[in-house]
């Protein structure tokens, strides 16, 4: 199976478009569209992306959808490592 050439978070991201960094999406009602996550876990960056249709197709990262606002909403489960040295999570 192909992994898309996509070794790690920052190839993932690239993925996605233009985003943007929006960690104030947390107190927003988004709906759960694609993707792994419970209410407990915790979610420490939330990323608005131009284009979710990879990570929506081809993993299992959480992105969230704000109807009122237009937005796909991308919530990174991981803190405090570069994205060029942390593995992509599995593509599908």
């Amino acid at each position: 199976m192909s992994d898309h050439g996509i070794k790690t978070y920052a190839d993932l991201a690239e993925t996605c478009g233009d985003m943007v960094l929006a960690n104030e999406m947390v107190y927003r009602p988004m709906e759960l569209m694609s993707g792994d996550w419970a209410p407990w876990e915790e979610i420490f960056q939330w990323y608005i992306v131009q284009d979710p249709s990879f990570l929506m197709s081809h993993t299992d990262e959480p992105v969230f959808y704000d109807g009122e606002l237009c937005l796909y909403v991308w919530g990174l489960k991981t803190f405090g490592t570069s994205w060029s040295v942390l593995p992509a999570p599995e593509i599908h």
